[in-house]
């Protein structure tokens, strides 16, 4: 339990974050920006915890590396480069969008492995890639409704950290060869 408590802690950093963003419609710009920032940060410092602390033959903590490695540019990005909240919107957006393509990316490149996996899985990951992307989509043709839309993105994605840590747990495997250890993150 204890070594994945940096993974459920992410998981639980980006749902508050979420959280804080489908209710911020009233703070200041500035709150919204530095909270964000520092708290999406810290997530990723967490998740680099996580992800470097563990084996490294395990694909899914590769994908913790590279998604901590993006919301530490982003948590950075918007504390030092966003000062008006068309900025943050755009950061965030893209920032979407990037975990949008790696999802399906990530599922891709784990089916053409030929190696076995959980294809609900891959299918779950698909179509929460699938959802980030449209709710991206959404967030940007309805700027009255766009901290709300990143808000359940953010709970989206922390939701699914959370989730998929007890098929961690229980696919977690000792002294077995590094190519039967696919897994899903």
């Amino acid at each position: 339990m204890k070594k994945y408590n940096p993974i459920y802690l992410y998981g639980a950093v980006t749902v508050l974050e979420g959280i804080f963003l489908l209710f911020s419609r009233d703070n200041s710009f500035n709150s919204v920006k530095m909270t964000t920032g520092i708290t999406l940060t810290i997530g990723a410092i967490i998740a680099f915890y996580a992800a470097f602390s563990r084996q490294r033959n395990h694909v899914q903590f590769a994908y913790h590396e590279m998604h901590a490695l993006a919301m530490l540019v982003y948590g950075v990005s918007v504390l030092a480069f966003c000062n008006t909240f068309e900025k943050f919107v755009s950061f965030t957006a893209f920032l979407f969008i990037f975990y949008f393509f790696s999802e399906i990316t990530f599922c891709i490149w784990l089916y053409n492995l030929k190696r076995k996996v959980v294809l609900n899985i891959i299918i779950i990951r698909l179509l929460l890639g699938l959802a980030t992307g449209f709710g991206t989509i959404i967030a940007m043709n309805f700027p009255k409704f766009d901290l709300e839309c990143f808000g359940v993105l953010f709970m989206m994605v922390g939701l699914n950290i959370l989730l998929y840590t007890p098929v961690l747990k229980g696919n977690d495997i000792v002294n077995v060869p590094p190519e039967t250890q696919i897994l899903a993150p």
